[in-house]
């Protein structure tokens, strides 16, 4: 219809009215293109929040195991340490996770979700860096448990005398595997302020210059909004 009388006030040489048409014409078409622009926004705005959200779970749940097995390894470590300072010659400590050795790999799930047009590029290393240590120390945790499971349990089965020298002392092989379990419980404490930092940048109304780590696992504003939320508490 647009067209038409376009190309009748054409032929009427009605420069007014060719004006006029081609201004509409014009302004449909911006506001369409606005309007597909603004839908594209929408929608990408709905799946960065949907993505945030699957992270932040992740991350949550991650922060309770991971305090719970801080928790639980320098239970075991300080009592075995007590019975050692009293002269007992008490089996090493040894600390098994229950199921999977390993957390599932999700990063490599996000990984195809094209996230680089949702995040920032600081974010972005933050969330690959994380999550490549945290595989990193789960493969220590292997070497660690399948120790443990090759020499550790068998030697409490057979006889407990095979952990210590002929002097009393732990022997240095079995001393090493739970300086490796000390270890890992740092490595878990240091990915555990990663993790609760990660969650305060996804839900953050900001970006931030620096990643978690340069940081010191503590971007502006946590301490106070860990503040508030104990005072709430």
């Amino acid at each position: 219809m647009v067209l038409r009388r376009l190309a009748e006030n054409l032929r009427a040489q009605n420069w007014a009215a060719v004006l006029s048409e081609l201004l509409i014409v014009i302004a449909g078409v911006y506001i369409g293109l606005q309007a597909n622009t603004w839908n594209e926004e929408r929608l990408d705005a709905q799946r960065r929040e949907q993505i945030i959200r699957a992270l932040v779970t992740n991350l949550s749940d991650s922060i309770s195991v991971q305090r719970l097995m801080i928790e639980q390894i320098g239970t075991g470590l300080s009592s075995w340490d007590d019975s050692a300072a009293r002269g007992e010659r008490s089996p090493p400590f040894f600390y098994r996770i229950e199921g999977s050795d390993t957390p599932p790999e999700i990063w490599s799930t996000f990984a195809q979700m094209q996230l680089t047009d949702l995040f920032d590029p600081v974010t972005l290393f933050d969330l690959m860096f994380f999550y490549s240590e945290l595989d990193g120390v789960g493969q220590k945790y292997i070497r660690y448990v399948t120790f443990v499971e090759d020499r550790v349990l068998p030697g409490i089965i057979s006889d407990d005398d095979i952990f210590y020298d002929v002097g009393g002392q732990l022997k240095p092989v079995f001393r090493a595997n739970m300086d490796r379990l000390r270890d890992f419980q740092q490595e878990t404490l240091r990915l555990n302020k990663w993790a609760d930092c990660l969650v305060y940048r996804l839900e953050a109304d900001r970006t931030f210059d620096q990643a978690c780590r340069r940081a010191n696992y503590d971007l502006e504003g946590m301490n106070s909004q860990a503040t508030v939320r104990d005072v709430n508490e």
